[in-house]
């Protein structure tokens, strides 16, 4: 394993090319996003993705696991049921802490098929944007809490080291059945104003 300082989300062009070396290699990547740490790997790499299950301590059939895209417009290639409105309202969203749930396009590998949908997530701290610039597809990611960072630092392939990341959660958006029919599962640090038009007035909201 190899550790790697990033300052003010800001890595090193080395580290970046590790860390892609790692993952095209079927390795998995702890690095900093703009909510929390994450330990992901290529959503191509079905081994890879075993090993993410294993170090989650979840079945593969079980994950909650989201999908880092490297742009808004990326969404059509690997979801199902993106229409003009609900892109508009994701171009709204994106990139920004909102991981939003869909069904899942067949693009999407099949050993990622377990629920058919899919959380999707499109982020502009700078370590996603240079991860994803470099790959030649989207990383499938799970969080880590703070308090198990070390634990997971040890497991993985690289680390990339911010330092302490506040304990922020993304809100979670559920629009696998439609637009109509939006549902705020949690929410975090993305704000909601925006999205009250299209809840029902009784849509109970998970405070973080």
């Amino acid at each position: 394993m190899a550790r790697w300082e990033v300052r003010e989300g800001i890595p090193h062009k080395r580290a970046i090319l590790r860390a892609q070396r790692a993952l095209e290699g079927g390795g998995i990547v702890l690095y900093p996003t703009d909510t929390t740490y994450a330990i992901g790997c290529l959503i191509s790499q079905k081994a890879a993705f075993e090993r993410l299950c294993r170090l989650k301590g979840v079945r593969p059939d079980k994950n909650l696991f989201s999908v880092f895209l490297p742009s808004v417009s990326a969404i059509g290639t690997y979801a199902l049921g993106v229409d003009t409105p609900t892109y508009r309202l994701l171009r709204r969203l994106w990139p920004g802490p909102y991981t939003v749930i869909l069904r899942a396009g067949p693009a999407i590998p099949r050993h990622l098929w377990y629920r058919k949908t899919i959380g999707f997530r499109v982020s502009a701290y700078p370590v996603v944007e240079a991860l994803l610039e470099a790959l030649s597809c989207p990383i499938v990611t799970a969080s880590v809490p703070l308090e198990s960072w070390a634990s997971y630092a040890a497991q993985v392939d690289e680390v990339l080291d911010a330092g302490p990341l506040p304990p922020n959660q993304t809100t979670v958006l559920d629009l696998s059945e439609g637009l109509a029919a939006l549902r705020v599962l949690r929410q975090g640090s993305g704000p909601i104003e925006n999205l009250l038009p299209f809840l029902p007035s009784t849509e109970p909201l998970q405070e973080t």
